[in-house]
């Protein structure tokens, strides 16, 4: 699966731009705050309908605007897909008919990317994490989004249960199928971390991150031998005193170990950025069983990587047959690449 056209308007300097990319690697270089990066953050509002650089919709669209439209049309299998988003609106098509569902888009454009920020996977908060795993497991596994929206709809009434002080009979009618749900979003995880796992190893056989061994291990809440039922109804004192559920799925984490510690506090930055290099690749090789080739976005991977590791991810590269689409400051090392220049929000197909 490949995009093999986008349209941009109003995206932050873009005023408007059309890209004819090619099916493997698409190179887009010019000086910084050329609007290069914006590239593969309008994909990334194209498939997931927000951005990956700012948490505000305002900062993204241009100044003088009143919305952003990003269009885009895919092959293999053929689609088309197009959002619009102002301030306070979102409004989406496929295929010409009117879609609100962020999922569908997503679905319909999987995508994986690697950003200077990608170091938090490893030395970031749980949440992080979490979201990392659970996209996963939305392309991989059909069923796991209901699975979760089920449990976090419960979770949810049973917050408000115990901040409002309600009879235990009302939790004991909703902790059973609260905790049926967080089994089955326990065990998805865990069963999608092994996978990960095993794609990190075929990565690393294809790529030399000079790493200290890396083990990732899913670790949910700790129930000790009980089950999510008794659990829950343990904690009910403690939980009523702290207003939220204070175990479950929500509170999970991916543990990462670095050569048997956890790899946080014992790698440096440099070090984190390859683990997080190696966990996103992981991503991507396990993402080949889902129903459509992942998109590839790696915003300035020059720059932050050494040459050596540069060198060795740019030759797997060219090996890959998904579309890869790559932000610089600098020109491609003379490999094959669609190149595009952008430079002050205009865009130049160049190869």
């Amino acid at each position: 699966m490949s995009l093999v056209a986008l349209r941009l308007h109003a995206f932050r300097n873009i005023a408007d731009a059309a890209i004819e990319p090619a099916p493997g690697i698409n190179w887009l270089s010019g000086p910084n705050g050329s609007g290069k990066t914006s590239v593969l953050e309008a994909i990334h509002v194209l498939a997931r309908g927000r951005s990956f650089r700012s948490g505000s919709i305002q900062a993204v669209i241009r100044d003088g605007e009143t919305a952003l439209r990003v269009v885009g049309k895919r092959e293999r299998p053929e689609r088309s897909l197009g959002v619009e988003r102002s301030r306070r609106e979102w409004r989406g098509r496929i295929d010409g008919e009117e879609s609100r569902r962020v999922s569908e888009f997503a679905r319909s454009l999987p995508l994986v990317l690697v950003e200077p920020a990608s170091h938090q996977l490893v030395d970031g908060g749980p949440d992080v994490r979490r979201a990392y795993l659970d996209w996963g497991l939305f392309h991989v596994e059909h069923g796991y989004l209901d699975h979760w929206r089920r449990y976090a709809r419960l979770l949810r009434q049973r917050n408000a249960a115990l901040k409002q002080g309600l009879a235990d009979s009302m939790l004991d009618a909703l902790e059973p199928a609260m905790a049926e749900a967080a089994d089955r979003v326990d065990r998805m995880r865990d069963h999608y971390v092994h996978r990960l796992a095993a794609s990190a190893a075929r990565v690393l056989g294809a790529i030399d991150l000079r790493v200290p061994e890396i083990v990732l291990d899913y670790r949910s809440s700790e129930t000790g031998s009980s089950s999510y039922v008794q659990a829950l109804r343990d904690s009910r004192e403690k939980d009523r005193e702290q207003g939220f559920t204070r175990l479950g799925p929500h509170r999970a984490d991916l543990s990462i170990r670095a050569a048997g510690r956890l790899a946080a506090p014992r790698l440096s930055r440099g070090q984190q950025k390859l683990v997080a290099l190696l966990l996103k690749l992981a991503e991507l090789d396990s993402l080949r069983a889902a129903p459509m080739q992942p998109l590839l976005l790696l915003d300035d991977p020059v720059s932050e990587l050494d040459g050596p590791h540069f060198e060795q991810l740019w030759s797997w590269l060219q090996a890959q047959d998904h579309q890869t689409w790559i932000a610089a400051v600098e020109h491609p090392p003379g490999a094959p690449a669609a190149m595009f220049h952008v430079e002050q929000g205009q865009i130049r197909r160049m190869v």
